[in-house]
């Protein structure tokens, strides 16, 4: 018996070419979302009120802060704006990590604030209530 990738079963001598198969796909699975992406993607997955997807860039702490309950409450105050029309970067440091942006719904607004580290795992992903008069935060650049 050899070695299992996927449904394609290699033969004992085709360990190699699996391994060098298996680290080409790797290598192209870890692109680094840009914060922007992020924010994207994680807020709409709050808004879907989708766990997994949600929870897939955030380091082990924050995974482990995050309840289902939690993130239901915020789907639902998300809803209660209308549809997501726009998320755009308000403010970003990369040397600090710490990002926010401005999400826009058919009846309101948010700002997220969201902190990356080095390695893009997300850290903290914050969702304030604001009108459209709310100015940037200081802890988005300090």
């Amino acid at each position: 018996m050899g070695l299992v990738l996927g449904e394609m079963r290699l033969p004992p001598r085709s360990v190699l070419s699996g391994a060098l198969l298996s680290f080409v796909f790797a290598s192209c699975a870890t692109h680094t979302e840009s914060p922007a992406d992020l924010a994207d993607r994680i807020t709409r997955a709050v808004y879907a009120n989708d766990l997994d997807t949600t929870l897939a860039s955030f380091d082990e702490a924050t995974k482990h802060a995050v309840t289902r309950t939690d993130l239901g409450a915020l789907s639902d105050r998300m809803h209660a704006l209308g549809t997501i029309a726009s998320i755009k970067e308000r403010t970003g440091n990369a040397d600090t990590g710490r990002y926010e942006f401005d999400v826009a719904f058919t009846n309101g607004s948010l700002l997220v604030q969201m902190r990356v580290d080095p390695s893009g795992r997300v850290g903290a992903y914050r969702v304030i209530p604001i009108d459209s008069s709310t100015p940037p935060t200081p802890s988005a650049h300090g």
